[in-house]
């Protein structure tokens, strides 16, 4: 069986409409890579409209012309509340999309809709690994307020805290119809308790339950809610039935409904697409590389979840959608290297040092683009170098909806994603990273401290590490030894400037014991 009918097997729905043409890697190039980004004073760069010449992925519906869009103050209510779409890779580096400067896999349908929407190149996840960064994205806390500061151990999982509401549970309180399709990963590989995707706030749920469970791209079963729904003939890395693709199908299904309905909603798609294992439903397009196995394989993943994105956008416009929805694209931390894939040999991590892991830049700063037609148009085509970070998304679909957020660590973008004045700004970011496994270059590029608690932030310019004496956190301070590094100057961290601006350290050193609060 070829790769391509396997892959179209696998998702089931997709391949019976026009999806199913960008549900595949095609050998159409992406769009031209931008300039690599830098960090900096903030700016906002239209980018050029660029006449490719390829035919298109999937019919595309009549676009209508541009309306006056209602552009409320902050806080204020649209007309009509608007649909949040909040797509999060796992495990995407900053370098891998051709919007970000990547060359070797092909990503057409993220690149087009980065041209056509605001790419951020100083956005950042919550926490250099994945359980801590999508606990903050979640509840808008930073991981030295969530109760989720680190990886679950191998076997069992840690829930959220109880008294950390949702975004999912702030906008199913506001009338919003909520799904999560992918990766949960808050509690046990159980149904029906209160730590499960339905207990914090999300009507719809089709998934993994745990991180563990997430590994294995042909599952044995996924969760429908609190139900298992079983997959006979999968056996983790095989079988006939691709779990992300199913899991794809019942995203579209959700759409569907919700536009039935006439309900505004969330949608949140997690799929595990790119994380290890380097499991994909065929090698496509780079079955013919002279490349090892698990590259081959890694590539295929990024392209799958690419084509995924295409599926999901097409959709929204069949619908009529687009207008009334917005669409994030994120990661929620930088590129691994488990299972033998090479993220130097993609330039994974594009200018930045480090992976998934570290605290530099190559383990936080990730992709994020924002995209609405029409909602966002005076943002369209252009790229932003406004900080941000992803707990900033709770504070930003409120003030989208009109509605109060619970107390928490983020600012709203809103001004930022509108163009509609200038935006408020963090005094600092945070990061924090206890114990969460190891890899060689992970270790390598901090000279022995890969184990240790480390800490972060950034204020204007510069970016301050401190790693712990041990595993475990203690107070910044003693025996914490710190790097300080200039972003504008030097984005690849590579001078340490500790040592000759003191008291920038100090500065640094009060904003990390000011982010501590401990557990209950």
């Amino acid at each position: 069986m070829s790769d391509r009918r396997r892959f179209l097997l696998s998702t089931g729905v997709l391949a019976a409409g026009a999806a199913a043409f960008a549900a595949w890697p095609t050998r159409d190039g992406g769009a031209p890579a931008g300039p690599r980004a830098r960090g900096g004073t903030e700016s906002m760069t239209a980018l050029a409209p660029q006449a490719d010449g390829r035919r298109p992925l999937a019919p595309q519906a009549p676009q209508a012309e541009p309306q006056a869009a209602p552009q409320p103050g902050q806080g204020q209510t649209l007309a009509k509340r608007p649909n949040f779409v909040l797509i999060l890779a796992d495990d995407l580096g900053f370098g891998q999309l051709g919007c970000y400067g990547q060359k070797k896999i092909r990503t057409p349908r993220i690149d087009r809709m980065a041209r056509e929407g605001l790419r951020f190149t100083d956005a950042y996840a919550s926490a250099p690994v994945c359980a801590p960064s999508r606990a903050s994205l979640l509840t808008g806390l930073h991981s030295g307020h969530s109760a989720v500061r680190r990886n679950p151990p191998k076997e069992g999982e840690i829930p959220l805290g109880a008294n950390e509401p949702t975004i999912a549970e702030m906008l199913q309180a506001n009338g919003y119809r909520t799904g999560l399709f992918g990766k949960w990963g808050f509690g046990p590989n159980a149904g029906n308790n209160n730590t499960n995707p339905n207990a914090r706030g999300f009507t719809d749920f089709f998934g993994y339950m745990t991180h563990h469970m997430a590994k294995r791209y042909y599952p044995e079963f996924l969760w429908d809610n609190g139900q298992r729904y079983q997959l006979p003939g999968n056996s983790g890395d095989n079988g006939p039935i691709y779990g992300p693709g199913l899991i794809m199908q019942r995203a579209l299904t959700f759409l569907r409904d919700a536009d039935r309905q006439g309900q505004p909603f969330l949608l949140m798609l997690t799929l595990p697409l790119p994380h290890a294992p380097s499991v994909s439903a065929g090698l496509g397009q780079y079955r013919g590389k002279d490349w090892r196995r698990q590259d081959k394989a890694h590539a295929a993943q990024v392209s799958q979840l690419d084509g995924y994105v295409g599926v999901l956008l097409d959709e929204l416009r069949r619908l009529g959608l687009a207008d009334d929805t917005i669409v994030v694209f994120t990661s929620d931390n930088g590129p691994h290297e488990e299972d033998g894939v090479r993220p130097r040999f993609f330039d994974a991590a594009g200018p930045y040092r480090g992976l998934k892991r570290n605290l530099y830049e190559g383990g936080i700063r990730i992709p994020f683009i924002v995209w609405s037609p029409k909602l966002l148009r005076r943002t369209a085509r252009k790229r932003t170098t406004h900080p941000t970070v992803q707990y900033d998304l709770m504070a930003t679909f409120a003030d989208f909806a009109g509605i109060k957020a619970p107390k928490n660590d983020g600012l709203s973008l809103r001004r930022v994603w509108t163009g509609t004045g200038k935006a408020p700004r963090h005094e600092y970011l945070y990061w924090l990273r206890l114990h969460a496994g190891s890899t060689k270059s992970h270790r390598a590029e901090e000279r022995g401290k890969g184990r240790r608690c480390a800490a972060a932030v950034r204020f204007d310019e510069w970016k301050l590490i401190g790693f712990a004496p041990g595993t475990e956190y203690s107070t910044p301070g003693g025996k914490w030894t710190y790097e300080l590094y200039n972003l504008n100057k030097d984005p690849g961290e590579r001078h340490n400037l500790a040592k000759a601006r003191p008291a920038l350290v100090r500065r640094g050193e009060r904003y990390l014991k000011r982010s501590w609060r401990p557990l209950d």
